[in-house]
């Protein structure tokens, strides 16, 4: 029975960010577990490393770009006429590369629009249809730095504090009608987006030391925390943050 309740065999996800780094391990997690995935990326022809000849129809491609209000409203609208989902994953994210004014306002509005106003609308659009068959989960990727201040990256630190309200704002408006809304907060992945910071010998080291488990994590660190908020093993959990973050915001001396 419980086997049961831990998977997610049957669930039609909605995933944004799905090319690579955490995106691709989960799109391969969701794949594997049995779920249909909307796997949403801006890049035509991405490597999907195999999955969409192993799972056939199961991996539904969505070419999108998500800063493009229009292109994600067309987008999520073509998924749900297809398949009601049933599980809203945000996982995309936009971080401006050095050298850069981040308090420059058009990096503020690039960033801001990737990492939040993309998750708004899709939340503004699918939410109100979960609701009316009273069942859904929605899993917001933020940050660690939704929590702590970190340097030199304002926009990003902004739009992940936004992004983790946002969840609870959701989790409040629509818990009564079946919809769940959780964030998994990460700490330092090694993906494309951080590969600067992890081939930096000393910014590796600051990083790896701020953990308990004295690593970064990898794309996979983060899967099992999103299965479980997308399974019915997780039913009354919602408005929370799951940290997945080797022990940094908990670690003092």
């Amino acid at each position: 029975m419980w086997a049961d309740r831990f998977s997610v065999a049957g669930k039609v996800v909605f995933l944004t960010g799905a090319a690579g780094g955490i995106g691709l391990a989960l799109v391969k997690a969701f794949l594997e577990g049995g779920a249909r995935v909307f796997a949403v990326t801006r890049r035509q022809g991405s490597d999907w490393q195999g999955l969409d000849t192993r799972f056939g129809d199961a991996l539904l491609p969505v070419f999108c770009h998500l800063e493009s209000e229009n292109e994600v409203l067309n987008a999520i609208k073509k998924a749900e006429s297809q398949y009601p989902i049933d599980v809203l994953l945000n996982n995309a994210s936009e971080t401006p590369r050095e050298p850069v004014n981040f308090y420059d306002i058009e990096v503020f509005r690039k960033t801001f629009a990737v990492n939040f106003e993309a998750a708004y609308l899709l939340c503004g659009y699918l939410a109100p249809r979960m609701a009316e068959r009273g069942n859904g989960s929605i899993i917001n990727i933020t940050s660690i730095n939704a929590e702590r201040a970190f340097p030199g990256n304002p926009s990003y630190v902004v739009s992940k504090g936004a992004l983790r309200m946002l969840t609870k704002a959701l989790a409040r408006d629509f818990g009564e009608r079946g919809v769940r809304a959780n964030n998994v907060s990460p700490g330092y992945v090694h993906t494309r987006m951080t590969a600067a910071s992890f081939a930096d010998r000393v910014k590796n080291e600051e990083r790896r030391s701020h953990t308990m488990l004295g690593r970064w994590a990898a794309p996979e660190d983060i899967v099992g925390s999103c299965l479980f908020l997308a399974s019915e093993a997780s039913a009354y959990i919602t408005g929370t943050d799951l940290v997945v973050d080797g022990g940094w915001l908990a670690k003092g001396l």
